[in-house]
């Protein structure tokens, strides 16, 4: 009975551990969150180096502002597992940056004229099981040599990497603001779809550079903190499964 007692004081202070963390991300994930709808609404907005206003945002539309390009066409099932790398659907989905260490791998002949992606460039899911998943972006943000895009969504390229930096549009297209007008192009009944065309034609609000570059600098420095906690979940929780093997074998 001492032994089981301690046994369980010692996990329940590891259980303990790891429901602090939770709550501490959920926190930082719940602040973030209202940070990112008093950004995008000029609720709250950064100063300049002097202390001064930044400009006025400017309205612009999607259409203006960069191209889209289609992702791989013509492959079937046998044509992935090896070869070239390409952006995954989930890849897009889950995460509002692209992950370079989770690529697939897909086959493609000398003579196909396939799309390839490139830093800066913009990604949205083109079908979803509902209409508040529609159009879900995420960014590429690091250098990269030869690499495509999956079929089941497309590529935006901003003209400019100045006039629509990489890392704020990371945040921007997936602010509250963006997703409430994006959602509303949502098509279809059991499986929906977005027209790029119409998406094309949304209208964004744009600050200068420096404003961009202030805004996109807190926000991943927020998302910065919480992924050093995810880390910590869960190497506490690998640290407990790893005790309770030795414990009861």
């Amino acid at each position: 009975l001492p032994e089981q007692e301690k046994i369980a004081s010692f996990l329940t202070a590891v259980d303990e551990r790891i429901e602090l963390l939770q709550k501490k991300k959920e926190k930082l994930e719940e602040y973030k969150k209202g940070v990112m709808q008093k950004l995008f609404s000029q609720e709250i907005r950064f100063k300049d180096e002097n202390g001064n206003d930044f400009p006025e945002w400017e309205e612009k539309r999607l259409g203006e502002v960069g191209k889209t390009y289609n992702g791989l066409t013509g492959k079937t099932k046998i044509d992935f597992g090896e070869g070239e790398p390409y952006i995954q659907y989930l890849q897009i989905f889950t995460n509002s940056k692209i992950n370079t260490k989770e690529f697939g791998l897909v086959n493609i002949g000398e003579n196909e004229n396939q799309s390839k992606v490139q830093y800066g460039d913009v990604f949205f899911t083109t079908s979803s099981e509902t209409p508040n998943e529609i159009g879900t972006a995420s960014v590429l943000l690091e250098e990269v040599n030869k690499v495509y895009l999956n079929s089941f969504c497309f590529g935006f390229r901003p003209n400019s990497l100045i006039e629509l930096v990489p890392d704020f549009s990371r945040y921007l297209f997936r602010s509250e603001q963006f997703r409430r007008i994006i959602i509303k192009l949502a098509q279809g009944s059991t499986r929906f779809n977005m027209s790029k065309v119409e998406l094309m034609k949304l209208k964004i609000l744009l600050p200068k550079k420096e404003e961009q570059d202030k805004i996109a600098s807190f926000l991943t420095s927020l998302d910065d903190k919480i992924d050093i906690i995810s880390k910590e979940i869960e190497q506490s929780n690998y640290y407990k499964k790893g005790l309770l093997q030795k414990m009861f074998v």
